[in-house]
């Protein structure tokens, strides 16, 4: 899970997680709650919802979808697109850069730098 990784890398356990729909699943949500993690993870796209899904069978996703549709569930996620969303968001619309030239990862933090050099400072940190 990634917040393995994040324990690994920074030695410790963050309080709250903001994630997308891409890391809704059962397992990880109810280790969200089994690591005393203030989690808040969209269980489908906005416009969606969680269609298909059998929300009895999956008990921490239908805890996830009612903790979101309160107002103060609602709040804490939207700070989610402020944190991220924002500097993506520039260097896609307004630099028009959506996919890497080069191959190799010294390759692609070099071509990483000279997006960064062309927008914002604070956006591009790696």
């Amino acid at each position: 899970m990634l917040l393995d990784q994040v324990r690994e890398t920074f030695e410790t356990q963050p309080e709250t997680v903001l994630a997308d729909a891409g890391y809704c699943n059962e397992r990880d949500l109810a280790d969200l709650e089994t690591r005393g993690v203030d989690g808040y993870v969209a269980a489908g796209r906005e416009d969606k919802g969680v269609a298909g899904r059998d929300l009895e069978k999956h008990p921490a996703t239908g805890w996830m979808v009612e903790k979101l549709s309160t107002p103060a569930g609602r709040a804490v996620y939207a700070e989610r697109k402020w944190l991220s969303e924002v500097p993506y968001g520039w260097v896609k619309h307004v630099l028009g850069f959506r996919r890497f030239s080069l191959r190799g990862l010294a390759q692609v933090r070099g071509e990483w730098d000279l997006v960064c050099l062309a927008g914002t400072p604070s956006a591009c940190t790696r």
